[in-house]
């Protein structure tokens, strides 16, 4: 009986291609053509001038990472409010020292810049800024509210022991107390017994 319900099954599925399995096809990731120029348009290059070539990103990148934050705040105060100069500052503000409100600002700007930016030049900001930046993102704030709570479950912590030694020593002062009466009690039984 397991036997004719098993063909029975496997006819159905073999029915249904569940089986099929394409030899010889395979899928392949669709490698990015490696580019140093990403910018496509001269209006594109106008915006981002050197930013166009992939080598003036990672020299930038490099150097930024080298720089203190308190240099490169500075720095990203005298950018304005252009393309070329919101790119600077969203790169700047990519370093692992970047203080969490600061690269939150800079996810903004890259929100707000995205939409300038011609293919190449934004796959490349997606991978090396966008990602990255909402992964630190995402981890500062897990750290910020595990933080909390564990700050939280301390003062709950240190509260409860206070309680707990404040209900030994009550408990410990009736220990004493019971014992005077049981003294107290006892010497008035042997002075009732000696009279």
């Amino acid at each position: 009986m397991k036997v004719v319900l098993c063909c029975i099954v496997i006819i159905f599925l073999a029915g249904c291609e569940v089986f099929e399995h394409p030899r010889g096809k395979s899928e392949t990731i669709e490698a990015i053509k490696p580019s140093t120029d990403l910018c496509e348009s001269e209006p594109a290059r106008e915006q981002f001038y050197e930013f166009c070539k992939l080598g003036t990103w990672t020299a930038f990148l490099i150097e930024a990472e080298k720089t203190p934050w308190q240099t490169r705040m500075e720095s990203i105060k005298l950018l304005g409010d252009e393309p070329y100069d919101k790119l600077q500052k969203i790169l700047l503000s990519q370093a692992v020292d970047t203080p969490y409100t600061n690269r939150l600002r800079a996810q903004n700007w890259f929100d707000e810049l995205k939409e300038r930016m011609e293919a190449p030049m934004y796959e490349l900001a997606r991978v090396i800024v966008e990602i990255p930046s909402q992964q630190m993102l995402e981890l500062e704030s897990a750290i910020t509210i595990l933080s909390r709570v564990n700050a939280r479950q301390e003062r709950t912590i240190n509260e409860l022991q206070r309680t707990l030694e404040a209900r030994q020593a009550e408990m410990k002062k009736q220990q004493e107390q019971v014992e005077q009466l049981l003294k107290i009690e006892a010497s008035m039984s042997d002075d009732k017994r000696s009279n």
